[in-house]
């Protein structure tokens, strides 16, 4: 027996002599069942609408009713070959995150891919991610060589020789908006935060406000020191990075003990009973890629190391009731010679109790 009889006995068996009773309002049989497919009728016109035996209507896609090459699915009718249905963009996270996810108000979703997502060297591939290849840009010499023939978006040739497009959603109509790579697109209303995430997290928490998405706030890396190289990366781990800038000419500072010029003294006290006391004339840099450590002092202080300056901060506490912070900041001449200022701090309630109190000194070493 072949398909359409099968199916044609199911709503035979189904659909037994009841046709000519009246319906609910809402297309459902009086007994919340369907007794026929008259019942079932979807308003999509590629589903074949089904009641069967259980009273319960089904849907059946049949893409061969759609113009060709395109899918039907059911609930939504005819999209493109490969289209999945969607609620809300969330839905449509394709787990490659270099590409743009959104869920159409045709209830399909998209995905573009987004090479500026990606690192320097590489593109967007639409499967695999972010992968090397044939990546080098064409420089641009006017806007006129950036055209992404989008309207809705500025064409900016950068001093880079880079281009640059920049949506401008007040150039798409109400309820649209203008996404770079898809021009003017309109996105199914969102629910909760969860159906705004378009899984980056470089440009912050996305959220659900007024049932519409509204962007995060992209995530600061900087981390203060002109020495380093401040980068936001997609994927798991720490998502700043920060490396040293080869460029930087104070990175070549040398490791090893340094000479105070003059010896740092200092001592405190609570109702007569020493609570700091330190002397020392020597102070040991180890330097490891970006990092910079000093000891010798009463703690440990790490910092980064020079910039292109030559300049440079490290710092480190001892915690307590009373905490002390000793700082040592400064500018290399040369590799092996700074001057600058050794001072120290204290904070806490206990701190009242003594005769402790801030303090700086001048110094300046020489490495051995």
């Amino acid at each position: 027996m072949g398909r359409r009889s099968v199916l044609a006995l199911l709503m035979l068996w189904g659909c037994g002599g009841d046709e000519g009773r009246s319906l609910p309002a809402d297309g459902g049989a009086a007994d919340g069942g369907c007794r026929s497919a008259a019942q079932c009728d979807d308003g999509v016109a590629c589903t074949r609408d089904l009641c069967t035996v259980d009273g319960t209507c089904a849907h059946v896609g049949d893409s061969a009713m759609c113009p060709g090459g395109m899918t039907c699915l059911p609930g939504r009718g005819c999209a493109p070959a490969g289209a999945v249905a969607c609620t809300s963009t969330a839905q449509c996270d394709d787990r490659v995150e270099c590409t743009r996810d959104a869920c159409l108000v045709e209830g399909v979703c998209r995905s573009v891919t987004q090479d500026e997502r990606c690192a320097a060297g590489q593109r967007c591939d639409a499967a695999r991610g972010c992968v090397a290849g044939d990546v080098t840009p064409t420089r641009c010499r006017a806007p006129a060589d950036c055209d992404d023939r989008e309207a809705c978006t500025d064409d900016v040739c950068g001093v880079d020789g880079r281009c640059a497009h920049v949506p401008q959603n007040a150039r798409c109509g109400a309820g649209r908006r203008c996404i770079a790579g898809m021009g003017c697109i309109a996105e199914r209303a969102c629910a909760s935060d969860r159906d705004c995430d378009d899984g980056m997290r470089c440009n912050g928490a996305e959220r659900c406000s007024e049932l519409a998405c509204v962007a995060g706030a992209t995530v600061a890396c900087d981390d203060g020191v002109a020495c380093t190289i401040d980068r936001c990366v997609e994927g798991s781990g720490e998502a700043c990075t920060h490396t040293t800038d080869p460029s930087c000419a104070g990175t070549t500072v040398r490791s090893g003990v340094y000479d105070l010029e003059v010896a740092v003294t200092y001592a405190c006290s609570a109702f007569g009973a020493p609570v700091v006391m330190f002397s020392f004339r020597q102070m040991q840099f180890v330097v490891t890629g970006s990092a910079m450590t000093v000891n010798g002092g009463p703690v440990s202080m790490t910092g980064n190391v020079p910039d292109a300056t030559g300049r440079f901060r490290v710092s480190g506490t001892m915690a307590g009731d009373c905490n002390e912070t000793y700082t040592l900041e400064g500018t290399f001449s040369t590799a092996a010679r700074f001057t600058g200022s050794f001072s120290t701090s204290f904070m806490g309630f206990s701190c009242g109790l003594t005769d402790c109190a801030a303090r700086a000194w001048a110094v300046a070493a020489t490495a051995r």
